[in-house]
């Protein structure tokens, strides 16, 4: 069995640091591939969502899903608001009636909604409603979907006051975190990084690939519990993309990218649908969607953990997403949906650099793994 590691997300190829270094992708500023609005491109999105909630006018409760990362709890904690949760069902999807009551008994300066894997909620138009109803500041976490569309072919993103994206999730950079906003203009990168740190282990990882070695260690699912505040965005450090990055994007064709995404989760969903073993979550993929990947239920943690390992043993990808409470434990905890997908939800990439053939490998991996 051919055991060279694929990655998870897409990389950097070490030929594109050899173009003149662009100053923006013409994508950035195109309308029909990132929502309107004032448009700012940090290095990494919790940055963007920082700066956001630090400049409201007024301070409160920012409502969150109890299944998030903890980056997005510390951002707005950093920037002087409490954090409440509201509850996820553990197909990712949101139990509308009870969201609308914490939006309500919380009035909520803010409420972020995360379009997990890429897709909206069912309830995420009248959900917004509620929101706005109690005049909160509506945050879309398209982290993961970058370039889609909703079901009436609104660009992800497009419908609250403010949108973030991380693009180094999606595309091959090294750094990345979109922020468009329409309730005022975020304020600019105080610099940009100095990103050619990078080129050594892009380089590291392109000679491993192509001899077939790993870099890292067989993987380990872990669950810190941290009451400690991570570093978000002190004021004064507020960096913005560097050379490298802007070479990567500068190489991304939004329409490309979409149709291979498409095509590879079409397979991949399909094949682990006749898997029993196993609960797919995300939703089939429509015309204007842009899957981050396949997101499904082991039927527990222990099978969750067979299945990451089996996986890195033919050198296949897997992304397991804890997120943690870092903040309200109990609360966060208390909300089963919550807690089942910490415990049992996986994610299969099926991004663009992906080799179509990987992707059934992947599925014959998790099935022989039973």
């Amino acid at each position: 069995m051919d055991t060279t590691p694929v990655a998870g997300t897409p990389q950097v190829r070490l030929r594109w640091l050899l173009d003149p270094s662009p100053s923006r992708p013409a994508w950035l500023d195109d309308d029909e591939w990132i929502p309107r609005g004032e448009r700012r491109l940090y290095s990494r999105v919790k940055h963007g969502l920082y700066t956001v909630l630090e400049s409201m006018e007024r301070t409160g409760t920012v409502l969150l899903p109890a299944y998030v990362p903890g980056g997005v709890t510390w951002a707005a904690l950093a920037a002087g608001h409490d954090v409440r949760y509201y509850p996820v069902r553990e197909d990712l999807s949101l139990p509308a009636d009870a969201v609308a009551d914490r939006i309500a008994e919380t009035d909520a300066v803010a409420v972020v909604f995360v379009h997990y894997f890429g897709f909206v909620d069912d309830a995420f138009t009248d959900l917004v409603g509620a929101a706005r109803d109690h005049d909160a500041l509506v945050i879309e976490d398209c982290a993961r979907g970058l370039f889609a569309r909703d079901p009436d072919h609104g660009l992800l993103g497009s419908t609250g006051d403010v949108a973030l994206f991380c693009l180094h999730k999606t595309l091959p950079t090294p750094n990345g975190g979109l922020t468009v906003s329409r309730a005022g203009t975020p304020p600019a990168p105080h610099y940009d990084l100095a990103e050619w740190d990078t080129v050594p282990r892009a380089a590291a990882k392109a000679t491993a690939h192509g001899l077939g070695l790993r870099m890292s260690s067989s993987p380990v699912v872990k669950r810190p519990n941290d009451r400690q505040p991570n570093a978000v965005s002190p004021e004064g450090s507020r960096p913005g993309i560097g050379s490298v990055s802007r070479r990567a994007l500068s190489r991304c064709d939004p329409r490309e990218i979409r149709t291979a995404r498409q095509s590879r989760y079409r397979v991949l969903r399909n094949l682990l649908s006749d898997n029993e073993a196993v609960d797919v979550v995300s939703p089939p993929a429509s015309d204007v969607s842009v899957p981050f990947g396949v997101a499904a239920l082991a039927e527990s943690d222990e099978a969750r953990r067979a299945y990451l390992h089996r996986l890195y043993q033919c050198g296949l990808p897997c992304e397991v997403l804890t997120w943690p409470p870092v903040y309200r434990h109990e609360a966060a905890m208390a909300d089963k949906g919550a807690e089942t997908l910490r415990s049992r939800l996986f994610v299969l990439p099926t991004h663009q650099q992906l080799d179509p053939g990987d992707v059934g490998r992947m599925a014959a991996c998790l099935r022989d793994s039973r």
